[in-house]
């Protein structure tokens, strides 16, 4: 499916401003995305909450469409608040005994990695298996699985490197010995086309607002039944239980047990909003159209990077390739770099020593040549 980026153009103004390669840290809003944001700002503003059934029904279809967007059942998608709430919700949800392990990659992001270490009290211990530049591989979980391995949390795409972790062969270790996958899927919903069930995880999480162009505040999490099955709520409230309908009254609790389980309380209807026309925007491009431009891109500013004899540490072509780039410049220091780049209004960011560059599919061949043209510079 070939995309025609004239159209989708005009959906991101930031190009009139600057040249946006920050996608792994904080995307800019696409036009309808920022309006229909704005629209349901006012439509509190006007009426209050004359259409909050409306409102109910945009939950609904956030959910219908991240369903769309990984070919998995809508009723086992929840909305979470973050990344690191869905993955709290599930480390801190599991049933846990004393004396078992979970294993965490060694170059993880904070957020896959405090959940866990936040189970110490109850008797969960933390072990880490080497992923040298941010690669997962499937044999490094291989080894070192135990008997005591109840899970497994890994990241779909490497945040400070972009490579692309062995999903498939992880799950296929940890089923072994019975442990759990779970996926911090952030820098890798909206770029990469595999489905949920490719993948095999039990638990996928990610917020919105980097691939998936959607406002900081809100995402998804996919959770498997069998895995939901055994997933102690940890927050409850009035709208993840069952009440008779049209009752307020709570007598017992008796949580729902498809995603709305760990959803205890009213979402944020203003980012609900905007998830909805992100996710829309994303399945009306196609996203096997744009992760090719999403890889094409990458390609681009790699080969670039090594003609200006850079040492780059992301994946090459003979590698599944997701949206970041990260390098070093010959001499000069990352966060150097950002800073010469960001007061020529390129903005990309320093992770871990390393410059990332992570370009969207709008990013066209003529920005990456002018990208070109100031590195030489520098």
């Amino acid at each position: 499916m070939t995309l025609d980026l004239a159209r989708w153009l005009p959906e991101f103004p930031v190009r009139e401003q600057c040249l946006y390669l920050d996608h792994a840290a904080v995307a800019p809003l696409p036009r309808r995305v920022a309006a229909a944001m704005r629209r349901r700002i006012e439509e509190q503003e006007r009426c209050g909450a004359r259409e909050w059934e409306r409102w109910q029904q945009s939950e609904m279809a956030v959910r219908s469409l991240a369903a769309d967007l990984l070919r998995c059942n809508p009723s086992d998608v929840s909305l979470v608040r973050s990344t690191s709430e869905g993955l709290s919700l599930v480390a801190q949800g599991f049933p846990w005994r004393a004396g078992d392990e979970v294993l965490v990659g060694a170059e993880e992001f904070a957020a896959n990695v405090a959940p866990y270490l936040a189970l110490s009290h109850r008797g969960v211990t933390v072990r880490r298996f080497p992923t040298p530049e941010g690669r997962v591989r499937a044999q490094a979980v291989a080894q070192a699985l135990s008997p005591r391995t109840r899970m497994v949390a890994i990241s779909w795409v490497s945040f400070h490197t972009g490579w692309v972790a062995e999903v498939e062969g992880v799950v296929q270790a940890a089923r072994g010995v019975d442990a759990a996958v779970v996926l911090d899927a952030i820098q890798g919903l909206g770029v990469l086309p595999a489905t949920f069930d490719e993948l095999g995880v039990d638990a996928l999480v990610a917020d919105g607002h980097k691939w998936l162009l959607a406002p900081e505040g809100l995402g998804v999490m996919v959770t498997r039944p069998r895995l939901r099955a055994h997933l102690a709520p940890v927050l409850a409230g009035w709208r993840n239980v069952r009440r008779p309908v049209g009752s307020f009254f709570l007598e017992r609790l008796d949580c729902h047990e498809d995603g709305r389980r760990f959803e205890p309380g009213s979402a944020p209807s203003v980012l609900v909003a905007g998830l909805e026309a992100a996710l829309d925007l994303l399945l009306d491009a196609g996203l096997e159209a744009v992760h090719e431009r999403v890889k094409n891109n990458a390609r681009a500013i790699t080969n670039l990077l090594l003609e200006l004899e850079w040492s780059v540490v992301s994946p090459g072509s003979a590698n599944p390739i997701a949206g970041i780039v990260a390098g070093r410049h010959p001499f000069l220091p990352a966060d150097e770099v950002v800073r010469r780049l960001r007061a020529r209004s390129i903005h990309v960011s320093s992770r871990q020593g390393l410059v990332r560059f992570s370009p969207h599919f709008y990013t066209t061949a003529g920005e990456i040549e002018a990208l070109g043209k100031i590195l030489r510079k520098l």
